[in-house]
């Protein structure tokens, strides 16, 4: 379930579900890349893409940010 946190400023800061990270990811896989999560971390790992790419390099952080640091 997602949740909506404010800061002490007074912000509002939207935390998603997992669910609905793992959905975004894999919608901005197939946007940036043209395959699924899995897909991509496959080729990923074995050194088969650029990372000079910004699509690349936009789903290494956004998954290295779902995945705690780790792809």
């Amino acid at each position: 379930m997602n949740s909506v946190l404010t800061t002490d400023a007074g912000t509002e800061v939207y935390e998603p579900s997992a669910k609905e990270y793992a959905d975004y990811l894999e919608a901005r896989a197939q946007a940036l890349a043209g395959v699924s999560v899995a897909e991509f971390k496959s080729a990923y790992e074995a050194g088969n893409l650029d990372d000079a790419d910004p699509g690349v390099s936009e789903l290494v952080a956004l998954l290295r940010i779902g995945q705690n640091g780790r792809i």
